[in-house]
């Protein structure tokens, strides 16, 4: 495939390829216990664990945002990667050796955000480096970088599960993930290229705060991020359901759950790696709107073909229109701000944050109304109509 061609010839996308596994097995190996560790290991209320999850996600958002501010301003990128790995480090490693409560919550309220926004400064700098190659070729380099995230997703956790059953304590996911936060600490303070010696121009913009947060909030970036954060309610809806739907139906259990997920997963990283192609040829916006039209098929159809056999069909249809929606949008969102890469890398997040919000508040209100599948026909509908608006509205114009 091209976009693996190109990214085995150039160092820097190699690098960030690397990063982006590493900071993925850090995710993979975090994200899905957290809950279980704040509340079983360490002893927290729901209540509490609730408040440091959203204290947590809330310091996110602020240091995303900051962080990509700062690094446009500046154009000192590499120190902010570093900085963001060594959090990650810091975070893992206090709760791992120190093993008490007061170190898990320091470490989600305030490390580990912290750590978090290398996600997207990660998003940025491979946008830097793939912009010495063909504008036509960049989105599915993007694409296909975004897969080595995933991979840890289908490797690392079944991994987890065996020597989790095997008898090794939960606590050491947090060793686990500072080995691998500090692996990608090394690699970008031995290995990335020092900030002006790059094969790409950054030149800072030196804007101040004010001016930065004028442009993220000019309505042509305000339009497109609200389709964007439309379709991205999709994937946040699945999480949210697909448990519950499928082990509403008899004959239906918790196996058949991670099965699904876990096909998923893996059928959404070839697609991913395929992505180069179609994007030439229709462009971003036409191919969000396809992947958004499937993913909300997918969502839609869970409750109608969850106690059918042919159910499992349903994880080829969802990883095809996840592998757009998980990639392709995000390189939307950084066009939105193309001359600000470190601002499209807070818009990256803040998208994020908005479709979680959306999906919690879509589902609070069908379960109202009526039961999951009407959730799934809501999230549904409301993800293809971001889809099509963003079809409607057409190719970002240049900040």
């Amino acid at each position: 495939m091209q976009a693996i061609r190109l990214i085995a010839r150039d160092r820097a996308l190699q690098l960030i390829t690397l990063a982006f596994l590493l900071h993925g097995s850090f995710a993979a190996s975090l994200v899905p216990y957290r809950s279980l560790l704040g509340v079983e290991w360490f002893g927290l209320s729901d209540g509490m664990f609730s408040l440091v999850f959203a204290c947590g996600s809330t310091l996110s958002l602020f240091c995303a945002i900051g962080v990509g501010v700062l690094t446009d301003r500046t154009g000192r990128r590499r120190n902010a990667a570093r900085l963001a790995s060594a959090a990650g480090v810091a975070g893992a490693a206090l709760v791992f050796l120190v093993n008490e409560t007061w170190a898990f919550v320091v470490a989600h309220i305030l490390l580990f955000p912290i750590g978090m926004t290398l996600f997207a400064q990660l998003f940025t700098l491979a946008r830097l480096a793939a912009s010495v190659h063909p504008p036509e070729v960049r989105t599915g380099l993007l694409s296909a970088i975004r897969a080595a995230f995933a991979v840890p997703f289908v490797v690392v956790l079944p991994i987890w599960s065996v020597v989790l059953s095997a008898g090794v304590p939960l606590i050491w996911v947090y060793g686990i993930c500072a080995i691998a936060e500090l692996t990608t600490l090394t690699l970008f303070i031995l290995a990335w290229p020092a900030d002006g010696r790059t094969l790409w121009k950054d030149a800072p913009s030196g804007l101040t705060l004010v001016g930065a947060l004028r442009e993220l909030s000019a309505p042509r970036v305000v339009g497109g991020a609200a389709m964007v954060v439309l379709v991205l309610s999709g994937v946040q809806m699945y999480l949210i359901l697909v448990g519950l739907i499928l082990t509403g139906f008899e004959g239906r259990d918790a196996g058949d759950v991670a099965i699904f997920v876990g096909a998923v997963a893996a059928l959404e990283i070839p697609f991913m790696l395929a992505m180069s192609g179609p994007l030439q040829r229709f462009g971003q916006v036409r191919v969000i709107a396809f992947g958004a039209l499937i993913y909300a098929a997918f969502v839609g159809l869970m409750p109608v073909l969850g106690p059918l056999p042919i159910v499992w069909v349903l994880p080829l249809l969802g990883a095809l229109g996840g592998a757009v929606i998980l990639t392709v949008p995000n390189a939307y969102l950084q066009d939105l701000m193309d001359a600000r890469p470190g601002a499209g890398g807070s818009l990256i997040a803040l998208c994020n944050l908005a479709a979680q919000l959306l999906a919690a508040a879509l589902f609070a209100a069908g379960t109202a109304v009526g039961g999951y599948g009407l959730v799934a026909w809501i999230g549904a509908a409301v993800v293809a109509a971001g889809g099509v608006g963003l079809a409607l509205r057409g190719t970002p114009s240049r900040a």
